[in-house]
């Protein structure tokens, strides 16, 4: 009964036109009709191909790129309820490219959602007992994979991942991937509630979709999965001992006896066959010796291409190629000394750089190569030696880093988790996984100069700047993490500065280097919120730097941020304009360049990016432009700001290897 009442008085709601012929209310007089749906999308079933974007991986990789397809699902649901991963025909999809970001031009939502992904395509023939594997180079944030219907994967993270293609037809596949951007209470970045519908609100926006590129690559018998490079020069000048680390994956029910060759700068390296047992993975080590190394380092960054090459050893009938692996290495020294200094090869650093974000005013978070380049080439116009983000960058990025002598500051996503959370066995499990992706992932670039395993940690003012149990807990853990898998580089955090903040902690022990993020003059830069006490200037960064290092006299600081908003040009005194911006930073640069133990200057960002619909950033509502964060010294439409040209200026003059005795 309550139905049939619901749907009489659906019907009394109706024009008297529409109830008698049965059909849908028409349009308000003198309003054009609704205009229909659009009909299907073509369906294109396409081979991959093109070249990888990237240089370092498997030999057989191609691009899954061409004509791809795409359905939004605000509800987070219909998609699984209606079986989208296994629809035969394209009702409901539109024709798209991949990498894709569904809210790439959204300025006023930052609405997390759920989008759906589908290739259709076909194999080339290929020799019995061949195996496929596909590649996401990156997603926000969980994926569930389908091949022609069947679940084959499912991952949560800002990092690459694979699959199996099991089940393959002969002619047309279709492969589906549902991505969802909604996050929960204890994200690692984006644990804040966003109005549009719950979790999803950061640090920067919250961009949905398959960010990155899509690749498929042929197996035969043996996978090279993985490839890990360590090279350790013992003092400058001598000999570089170079580990290389092998993850095999026997994809047979045979066990498999496999020898490994290297050729590096061309010389060649060969080893004794080692067994890998059917349907299993196994890390081979072995190394090497290159006697008078070519040191990389900023102004002479000398990379070694090479090749690692899998052979099945089939006894008489000899050996069989398998797999091979490219990629390009750098040898360098990175040390600590007493004092808190760094030195790169013997010499002292001094690094001028600003950050950046994955975010374009067309392209979102799937930035495209010509992107990339352009932000890498205001780098080097800068003079700048050093970067900085918040998560790991493309790959692409850092193998411009490799090639340009650009040392890379790089976050593991761990960004001002509050306290509470790291004493969470689940969360700390959680974070302990990202920093071990973030090593095992760009471990091979010689740009890399830090691990951070944290951004701002207790940054909350009812933390106070004093680290819980469990965070301790997490950055002792994080860094023996890091250390087992690459003892070459060094460990960090980075902290807020507030005045009158513990200047030390129990958790320093585990770091080699600490970043500090620091606002004096802009944001509130003292302990709590009491209006009685006054807010601190420019002039209290000196002491506060040098408090800082007497609490921590042997640990070398960087400064990762400092910057202030600038939107327009207007007043000197004007927070938000360009010439404040000009002053501030040049100050502030002014008091790191005095102090010997700052290491370098890390510019807070290098191009503006989106935060949050409401991002004043510290300037007054007049001088902002929510969401773009504004400190950056290039606008989000690419015009570079009075301060850009400034330290362009400066830095061009700054050497970023200066003898220790300097």
């Amino acid at each position: 009964m309550p139905a049939l009442l619901a749907t009489l008085l659906f019907l009394l709601a109706l024009p008297s036109a529409a109830v008698a012929q049965g059909g849908s209310p028409g349009p308000p007089s003198g309003q054009p009709a609704p205009a229909p749906p659009p009909p299907p999308p073509e369906l294109k079933v396409e081979r991959p191909g093109g070249k990888p974007l990237i240089y370092e991986g498997q030999t057989t990789r191609q691009l899954l790129g061409g004509t791809w397809y795409f359905r939004q699902d605000d509800t987070a649901e219909q998609g699984d309820a209606e079986r989208w991963y296994a629809q035969d025909d394209l009702t409901g999809w539109i024709a798209i490219g991949v990498p894709h970001n569904w809210n790439a031009n959204d300025t006023t939502q930052n609405r997390s959602s759920v989008g759906w992904y589908r290739k259709e395509f076909r194999l080339p023939r290929t020799p019995r007992g061949t195996s496929w594997k596909v590649r996401f180079e990156g997603a926000n944030y969980r994926s569930w994979v389908w091949l022609n219907g069947k679940p084959i994967g499912a991952y949560t993270g800002f990092f690459p991942f694979e699959a199996d293609l099991d089940g393959l037809r002969k002619g047309r596949n279709t492969l589906v991937i549902k991505v969802s951007s909604l996050r929960s209470r204890t994200d690692l970045t984006h644990w804040r509630a966003a109005a549009f519908n719950g979790y999803g609100t950061g640090g920067w926006w919250n961009f949905g979709g398959l960010l990155r590129e899509v690749y498929v690559r042929r197996v035969d018998t043996i996978d090279i999965e993985d490839v890990h490079v360590l090279p350790r020069v013992r003092r400058v000048g001598g000999p570089a001992r170079v580990e290389v680390r092998v993850r095999l994956r026997n994809m047979t029910d045979k066990a498999r006896d496999v020898a490994l060759s290297f050729s590096v700068d061309g010389q060649r390296y060969a080893f004794p066959p080692e067994e890998v047992a059917a349907n299993t993975e196994r890390e081979l080590v072995n190394s090497f010796t290159i006697e008078r190394p070519k040191l990389w380092q900023p102004g002479r960054p000398a990379l070694y291409p090479m090749k690692v090459y899998a052979d099945e050893d089939r006894g008489a009938r000899g050996r069989e190629r398998r797999a091979a692996y490219r990629l390009r290495f750098g040898v360098k020294k990175l040390d600590t000394r007493r004092g808190g200094l760094i030195l790169l090869n013997g010499r002292r650093l001094n690094l001028r750089g600003a950050s950046i974000h994955e975010d374009d005013a067309e392209e979102g978070g799937a930035l495209s190569q010509g992107t990339r380049r352009l932000l890498v080439s205001r780098l080097r116009d800068l003079g700048a030696t050093v970067t900085r983000s918040h998560y790991p960058l493309h790959p692409a990025f850092l193998e411009l880093f490799d090639k340009y002598g650009i040392l890379y500051w790089v976050d593991a996503p761990v960004w001002q988790v509050p306290n509470g959370y790291f004493n969470q066995s689940s969360v700390r499990g959680a974070a302990k996984r990202a920093v071990i992706l973030t090593v095992r992932n760009n471990l091979n670039h010689p740009s890399v100069m830090t691990w951070s395993l944290a951004n701002e940690p207790a940054e909350s003012t009812s933390n106070l700047g004093v680290y819980s149990p469990g965070l301790i807990r997490y950055i002792r853990d994080a860094s023996a993490a890091a250390r087992d898998l690459d003892d070459t580089r060094l460990i960090a955090i980075e902290r807020q500065s507030r005045i009158g903040e513990p200047p030390t902690t129990p958790a320093h022990r585990y770091l080699d280097v600490l970043g500090v993020n620091e606002y004096f003059g802009w944001y509130r830069s003292v302990r709590g919120d009491d209006p009685a006490h006054p807010d601190s200037t420019v002039q209290d960064l000196g002491p506060f730097l040098d408090a800082l290092h007497a609490a921590n006299p042997n640990l070398p600081l960087v400064v990762t941020e400092f910057g202030a908003e600038g939107a327009r040009s207007g007043p000197a005194e004007q927070r938000g304009t360009y010439e404040f911006q000009e002053r501030f930073v040049l100050e502030h640069l002014a008091v790191h360049e005095s102090k010997r133990y700052v290491n370098g200057s890390i510019h807070w960002a290098l191009r503006d990016f989106r935060v949050h619909p409401q991002w004043l950033g510290g300037a007054p509502p007049e001088w902002a432009t929510p969401p773009w964060h504004n400190k950056s010294l290039i606008e989000e439409h690419n015009g570079r700001k009075p301060a850009y040209f400034d330290l362009r200026q400066r830095w061009r003059r700054t050497r970023a290897l200066v003898p220790v005795g300097r």
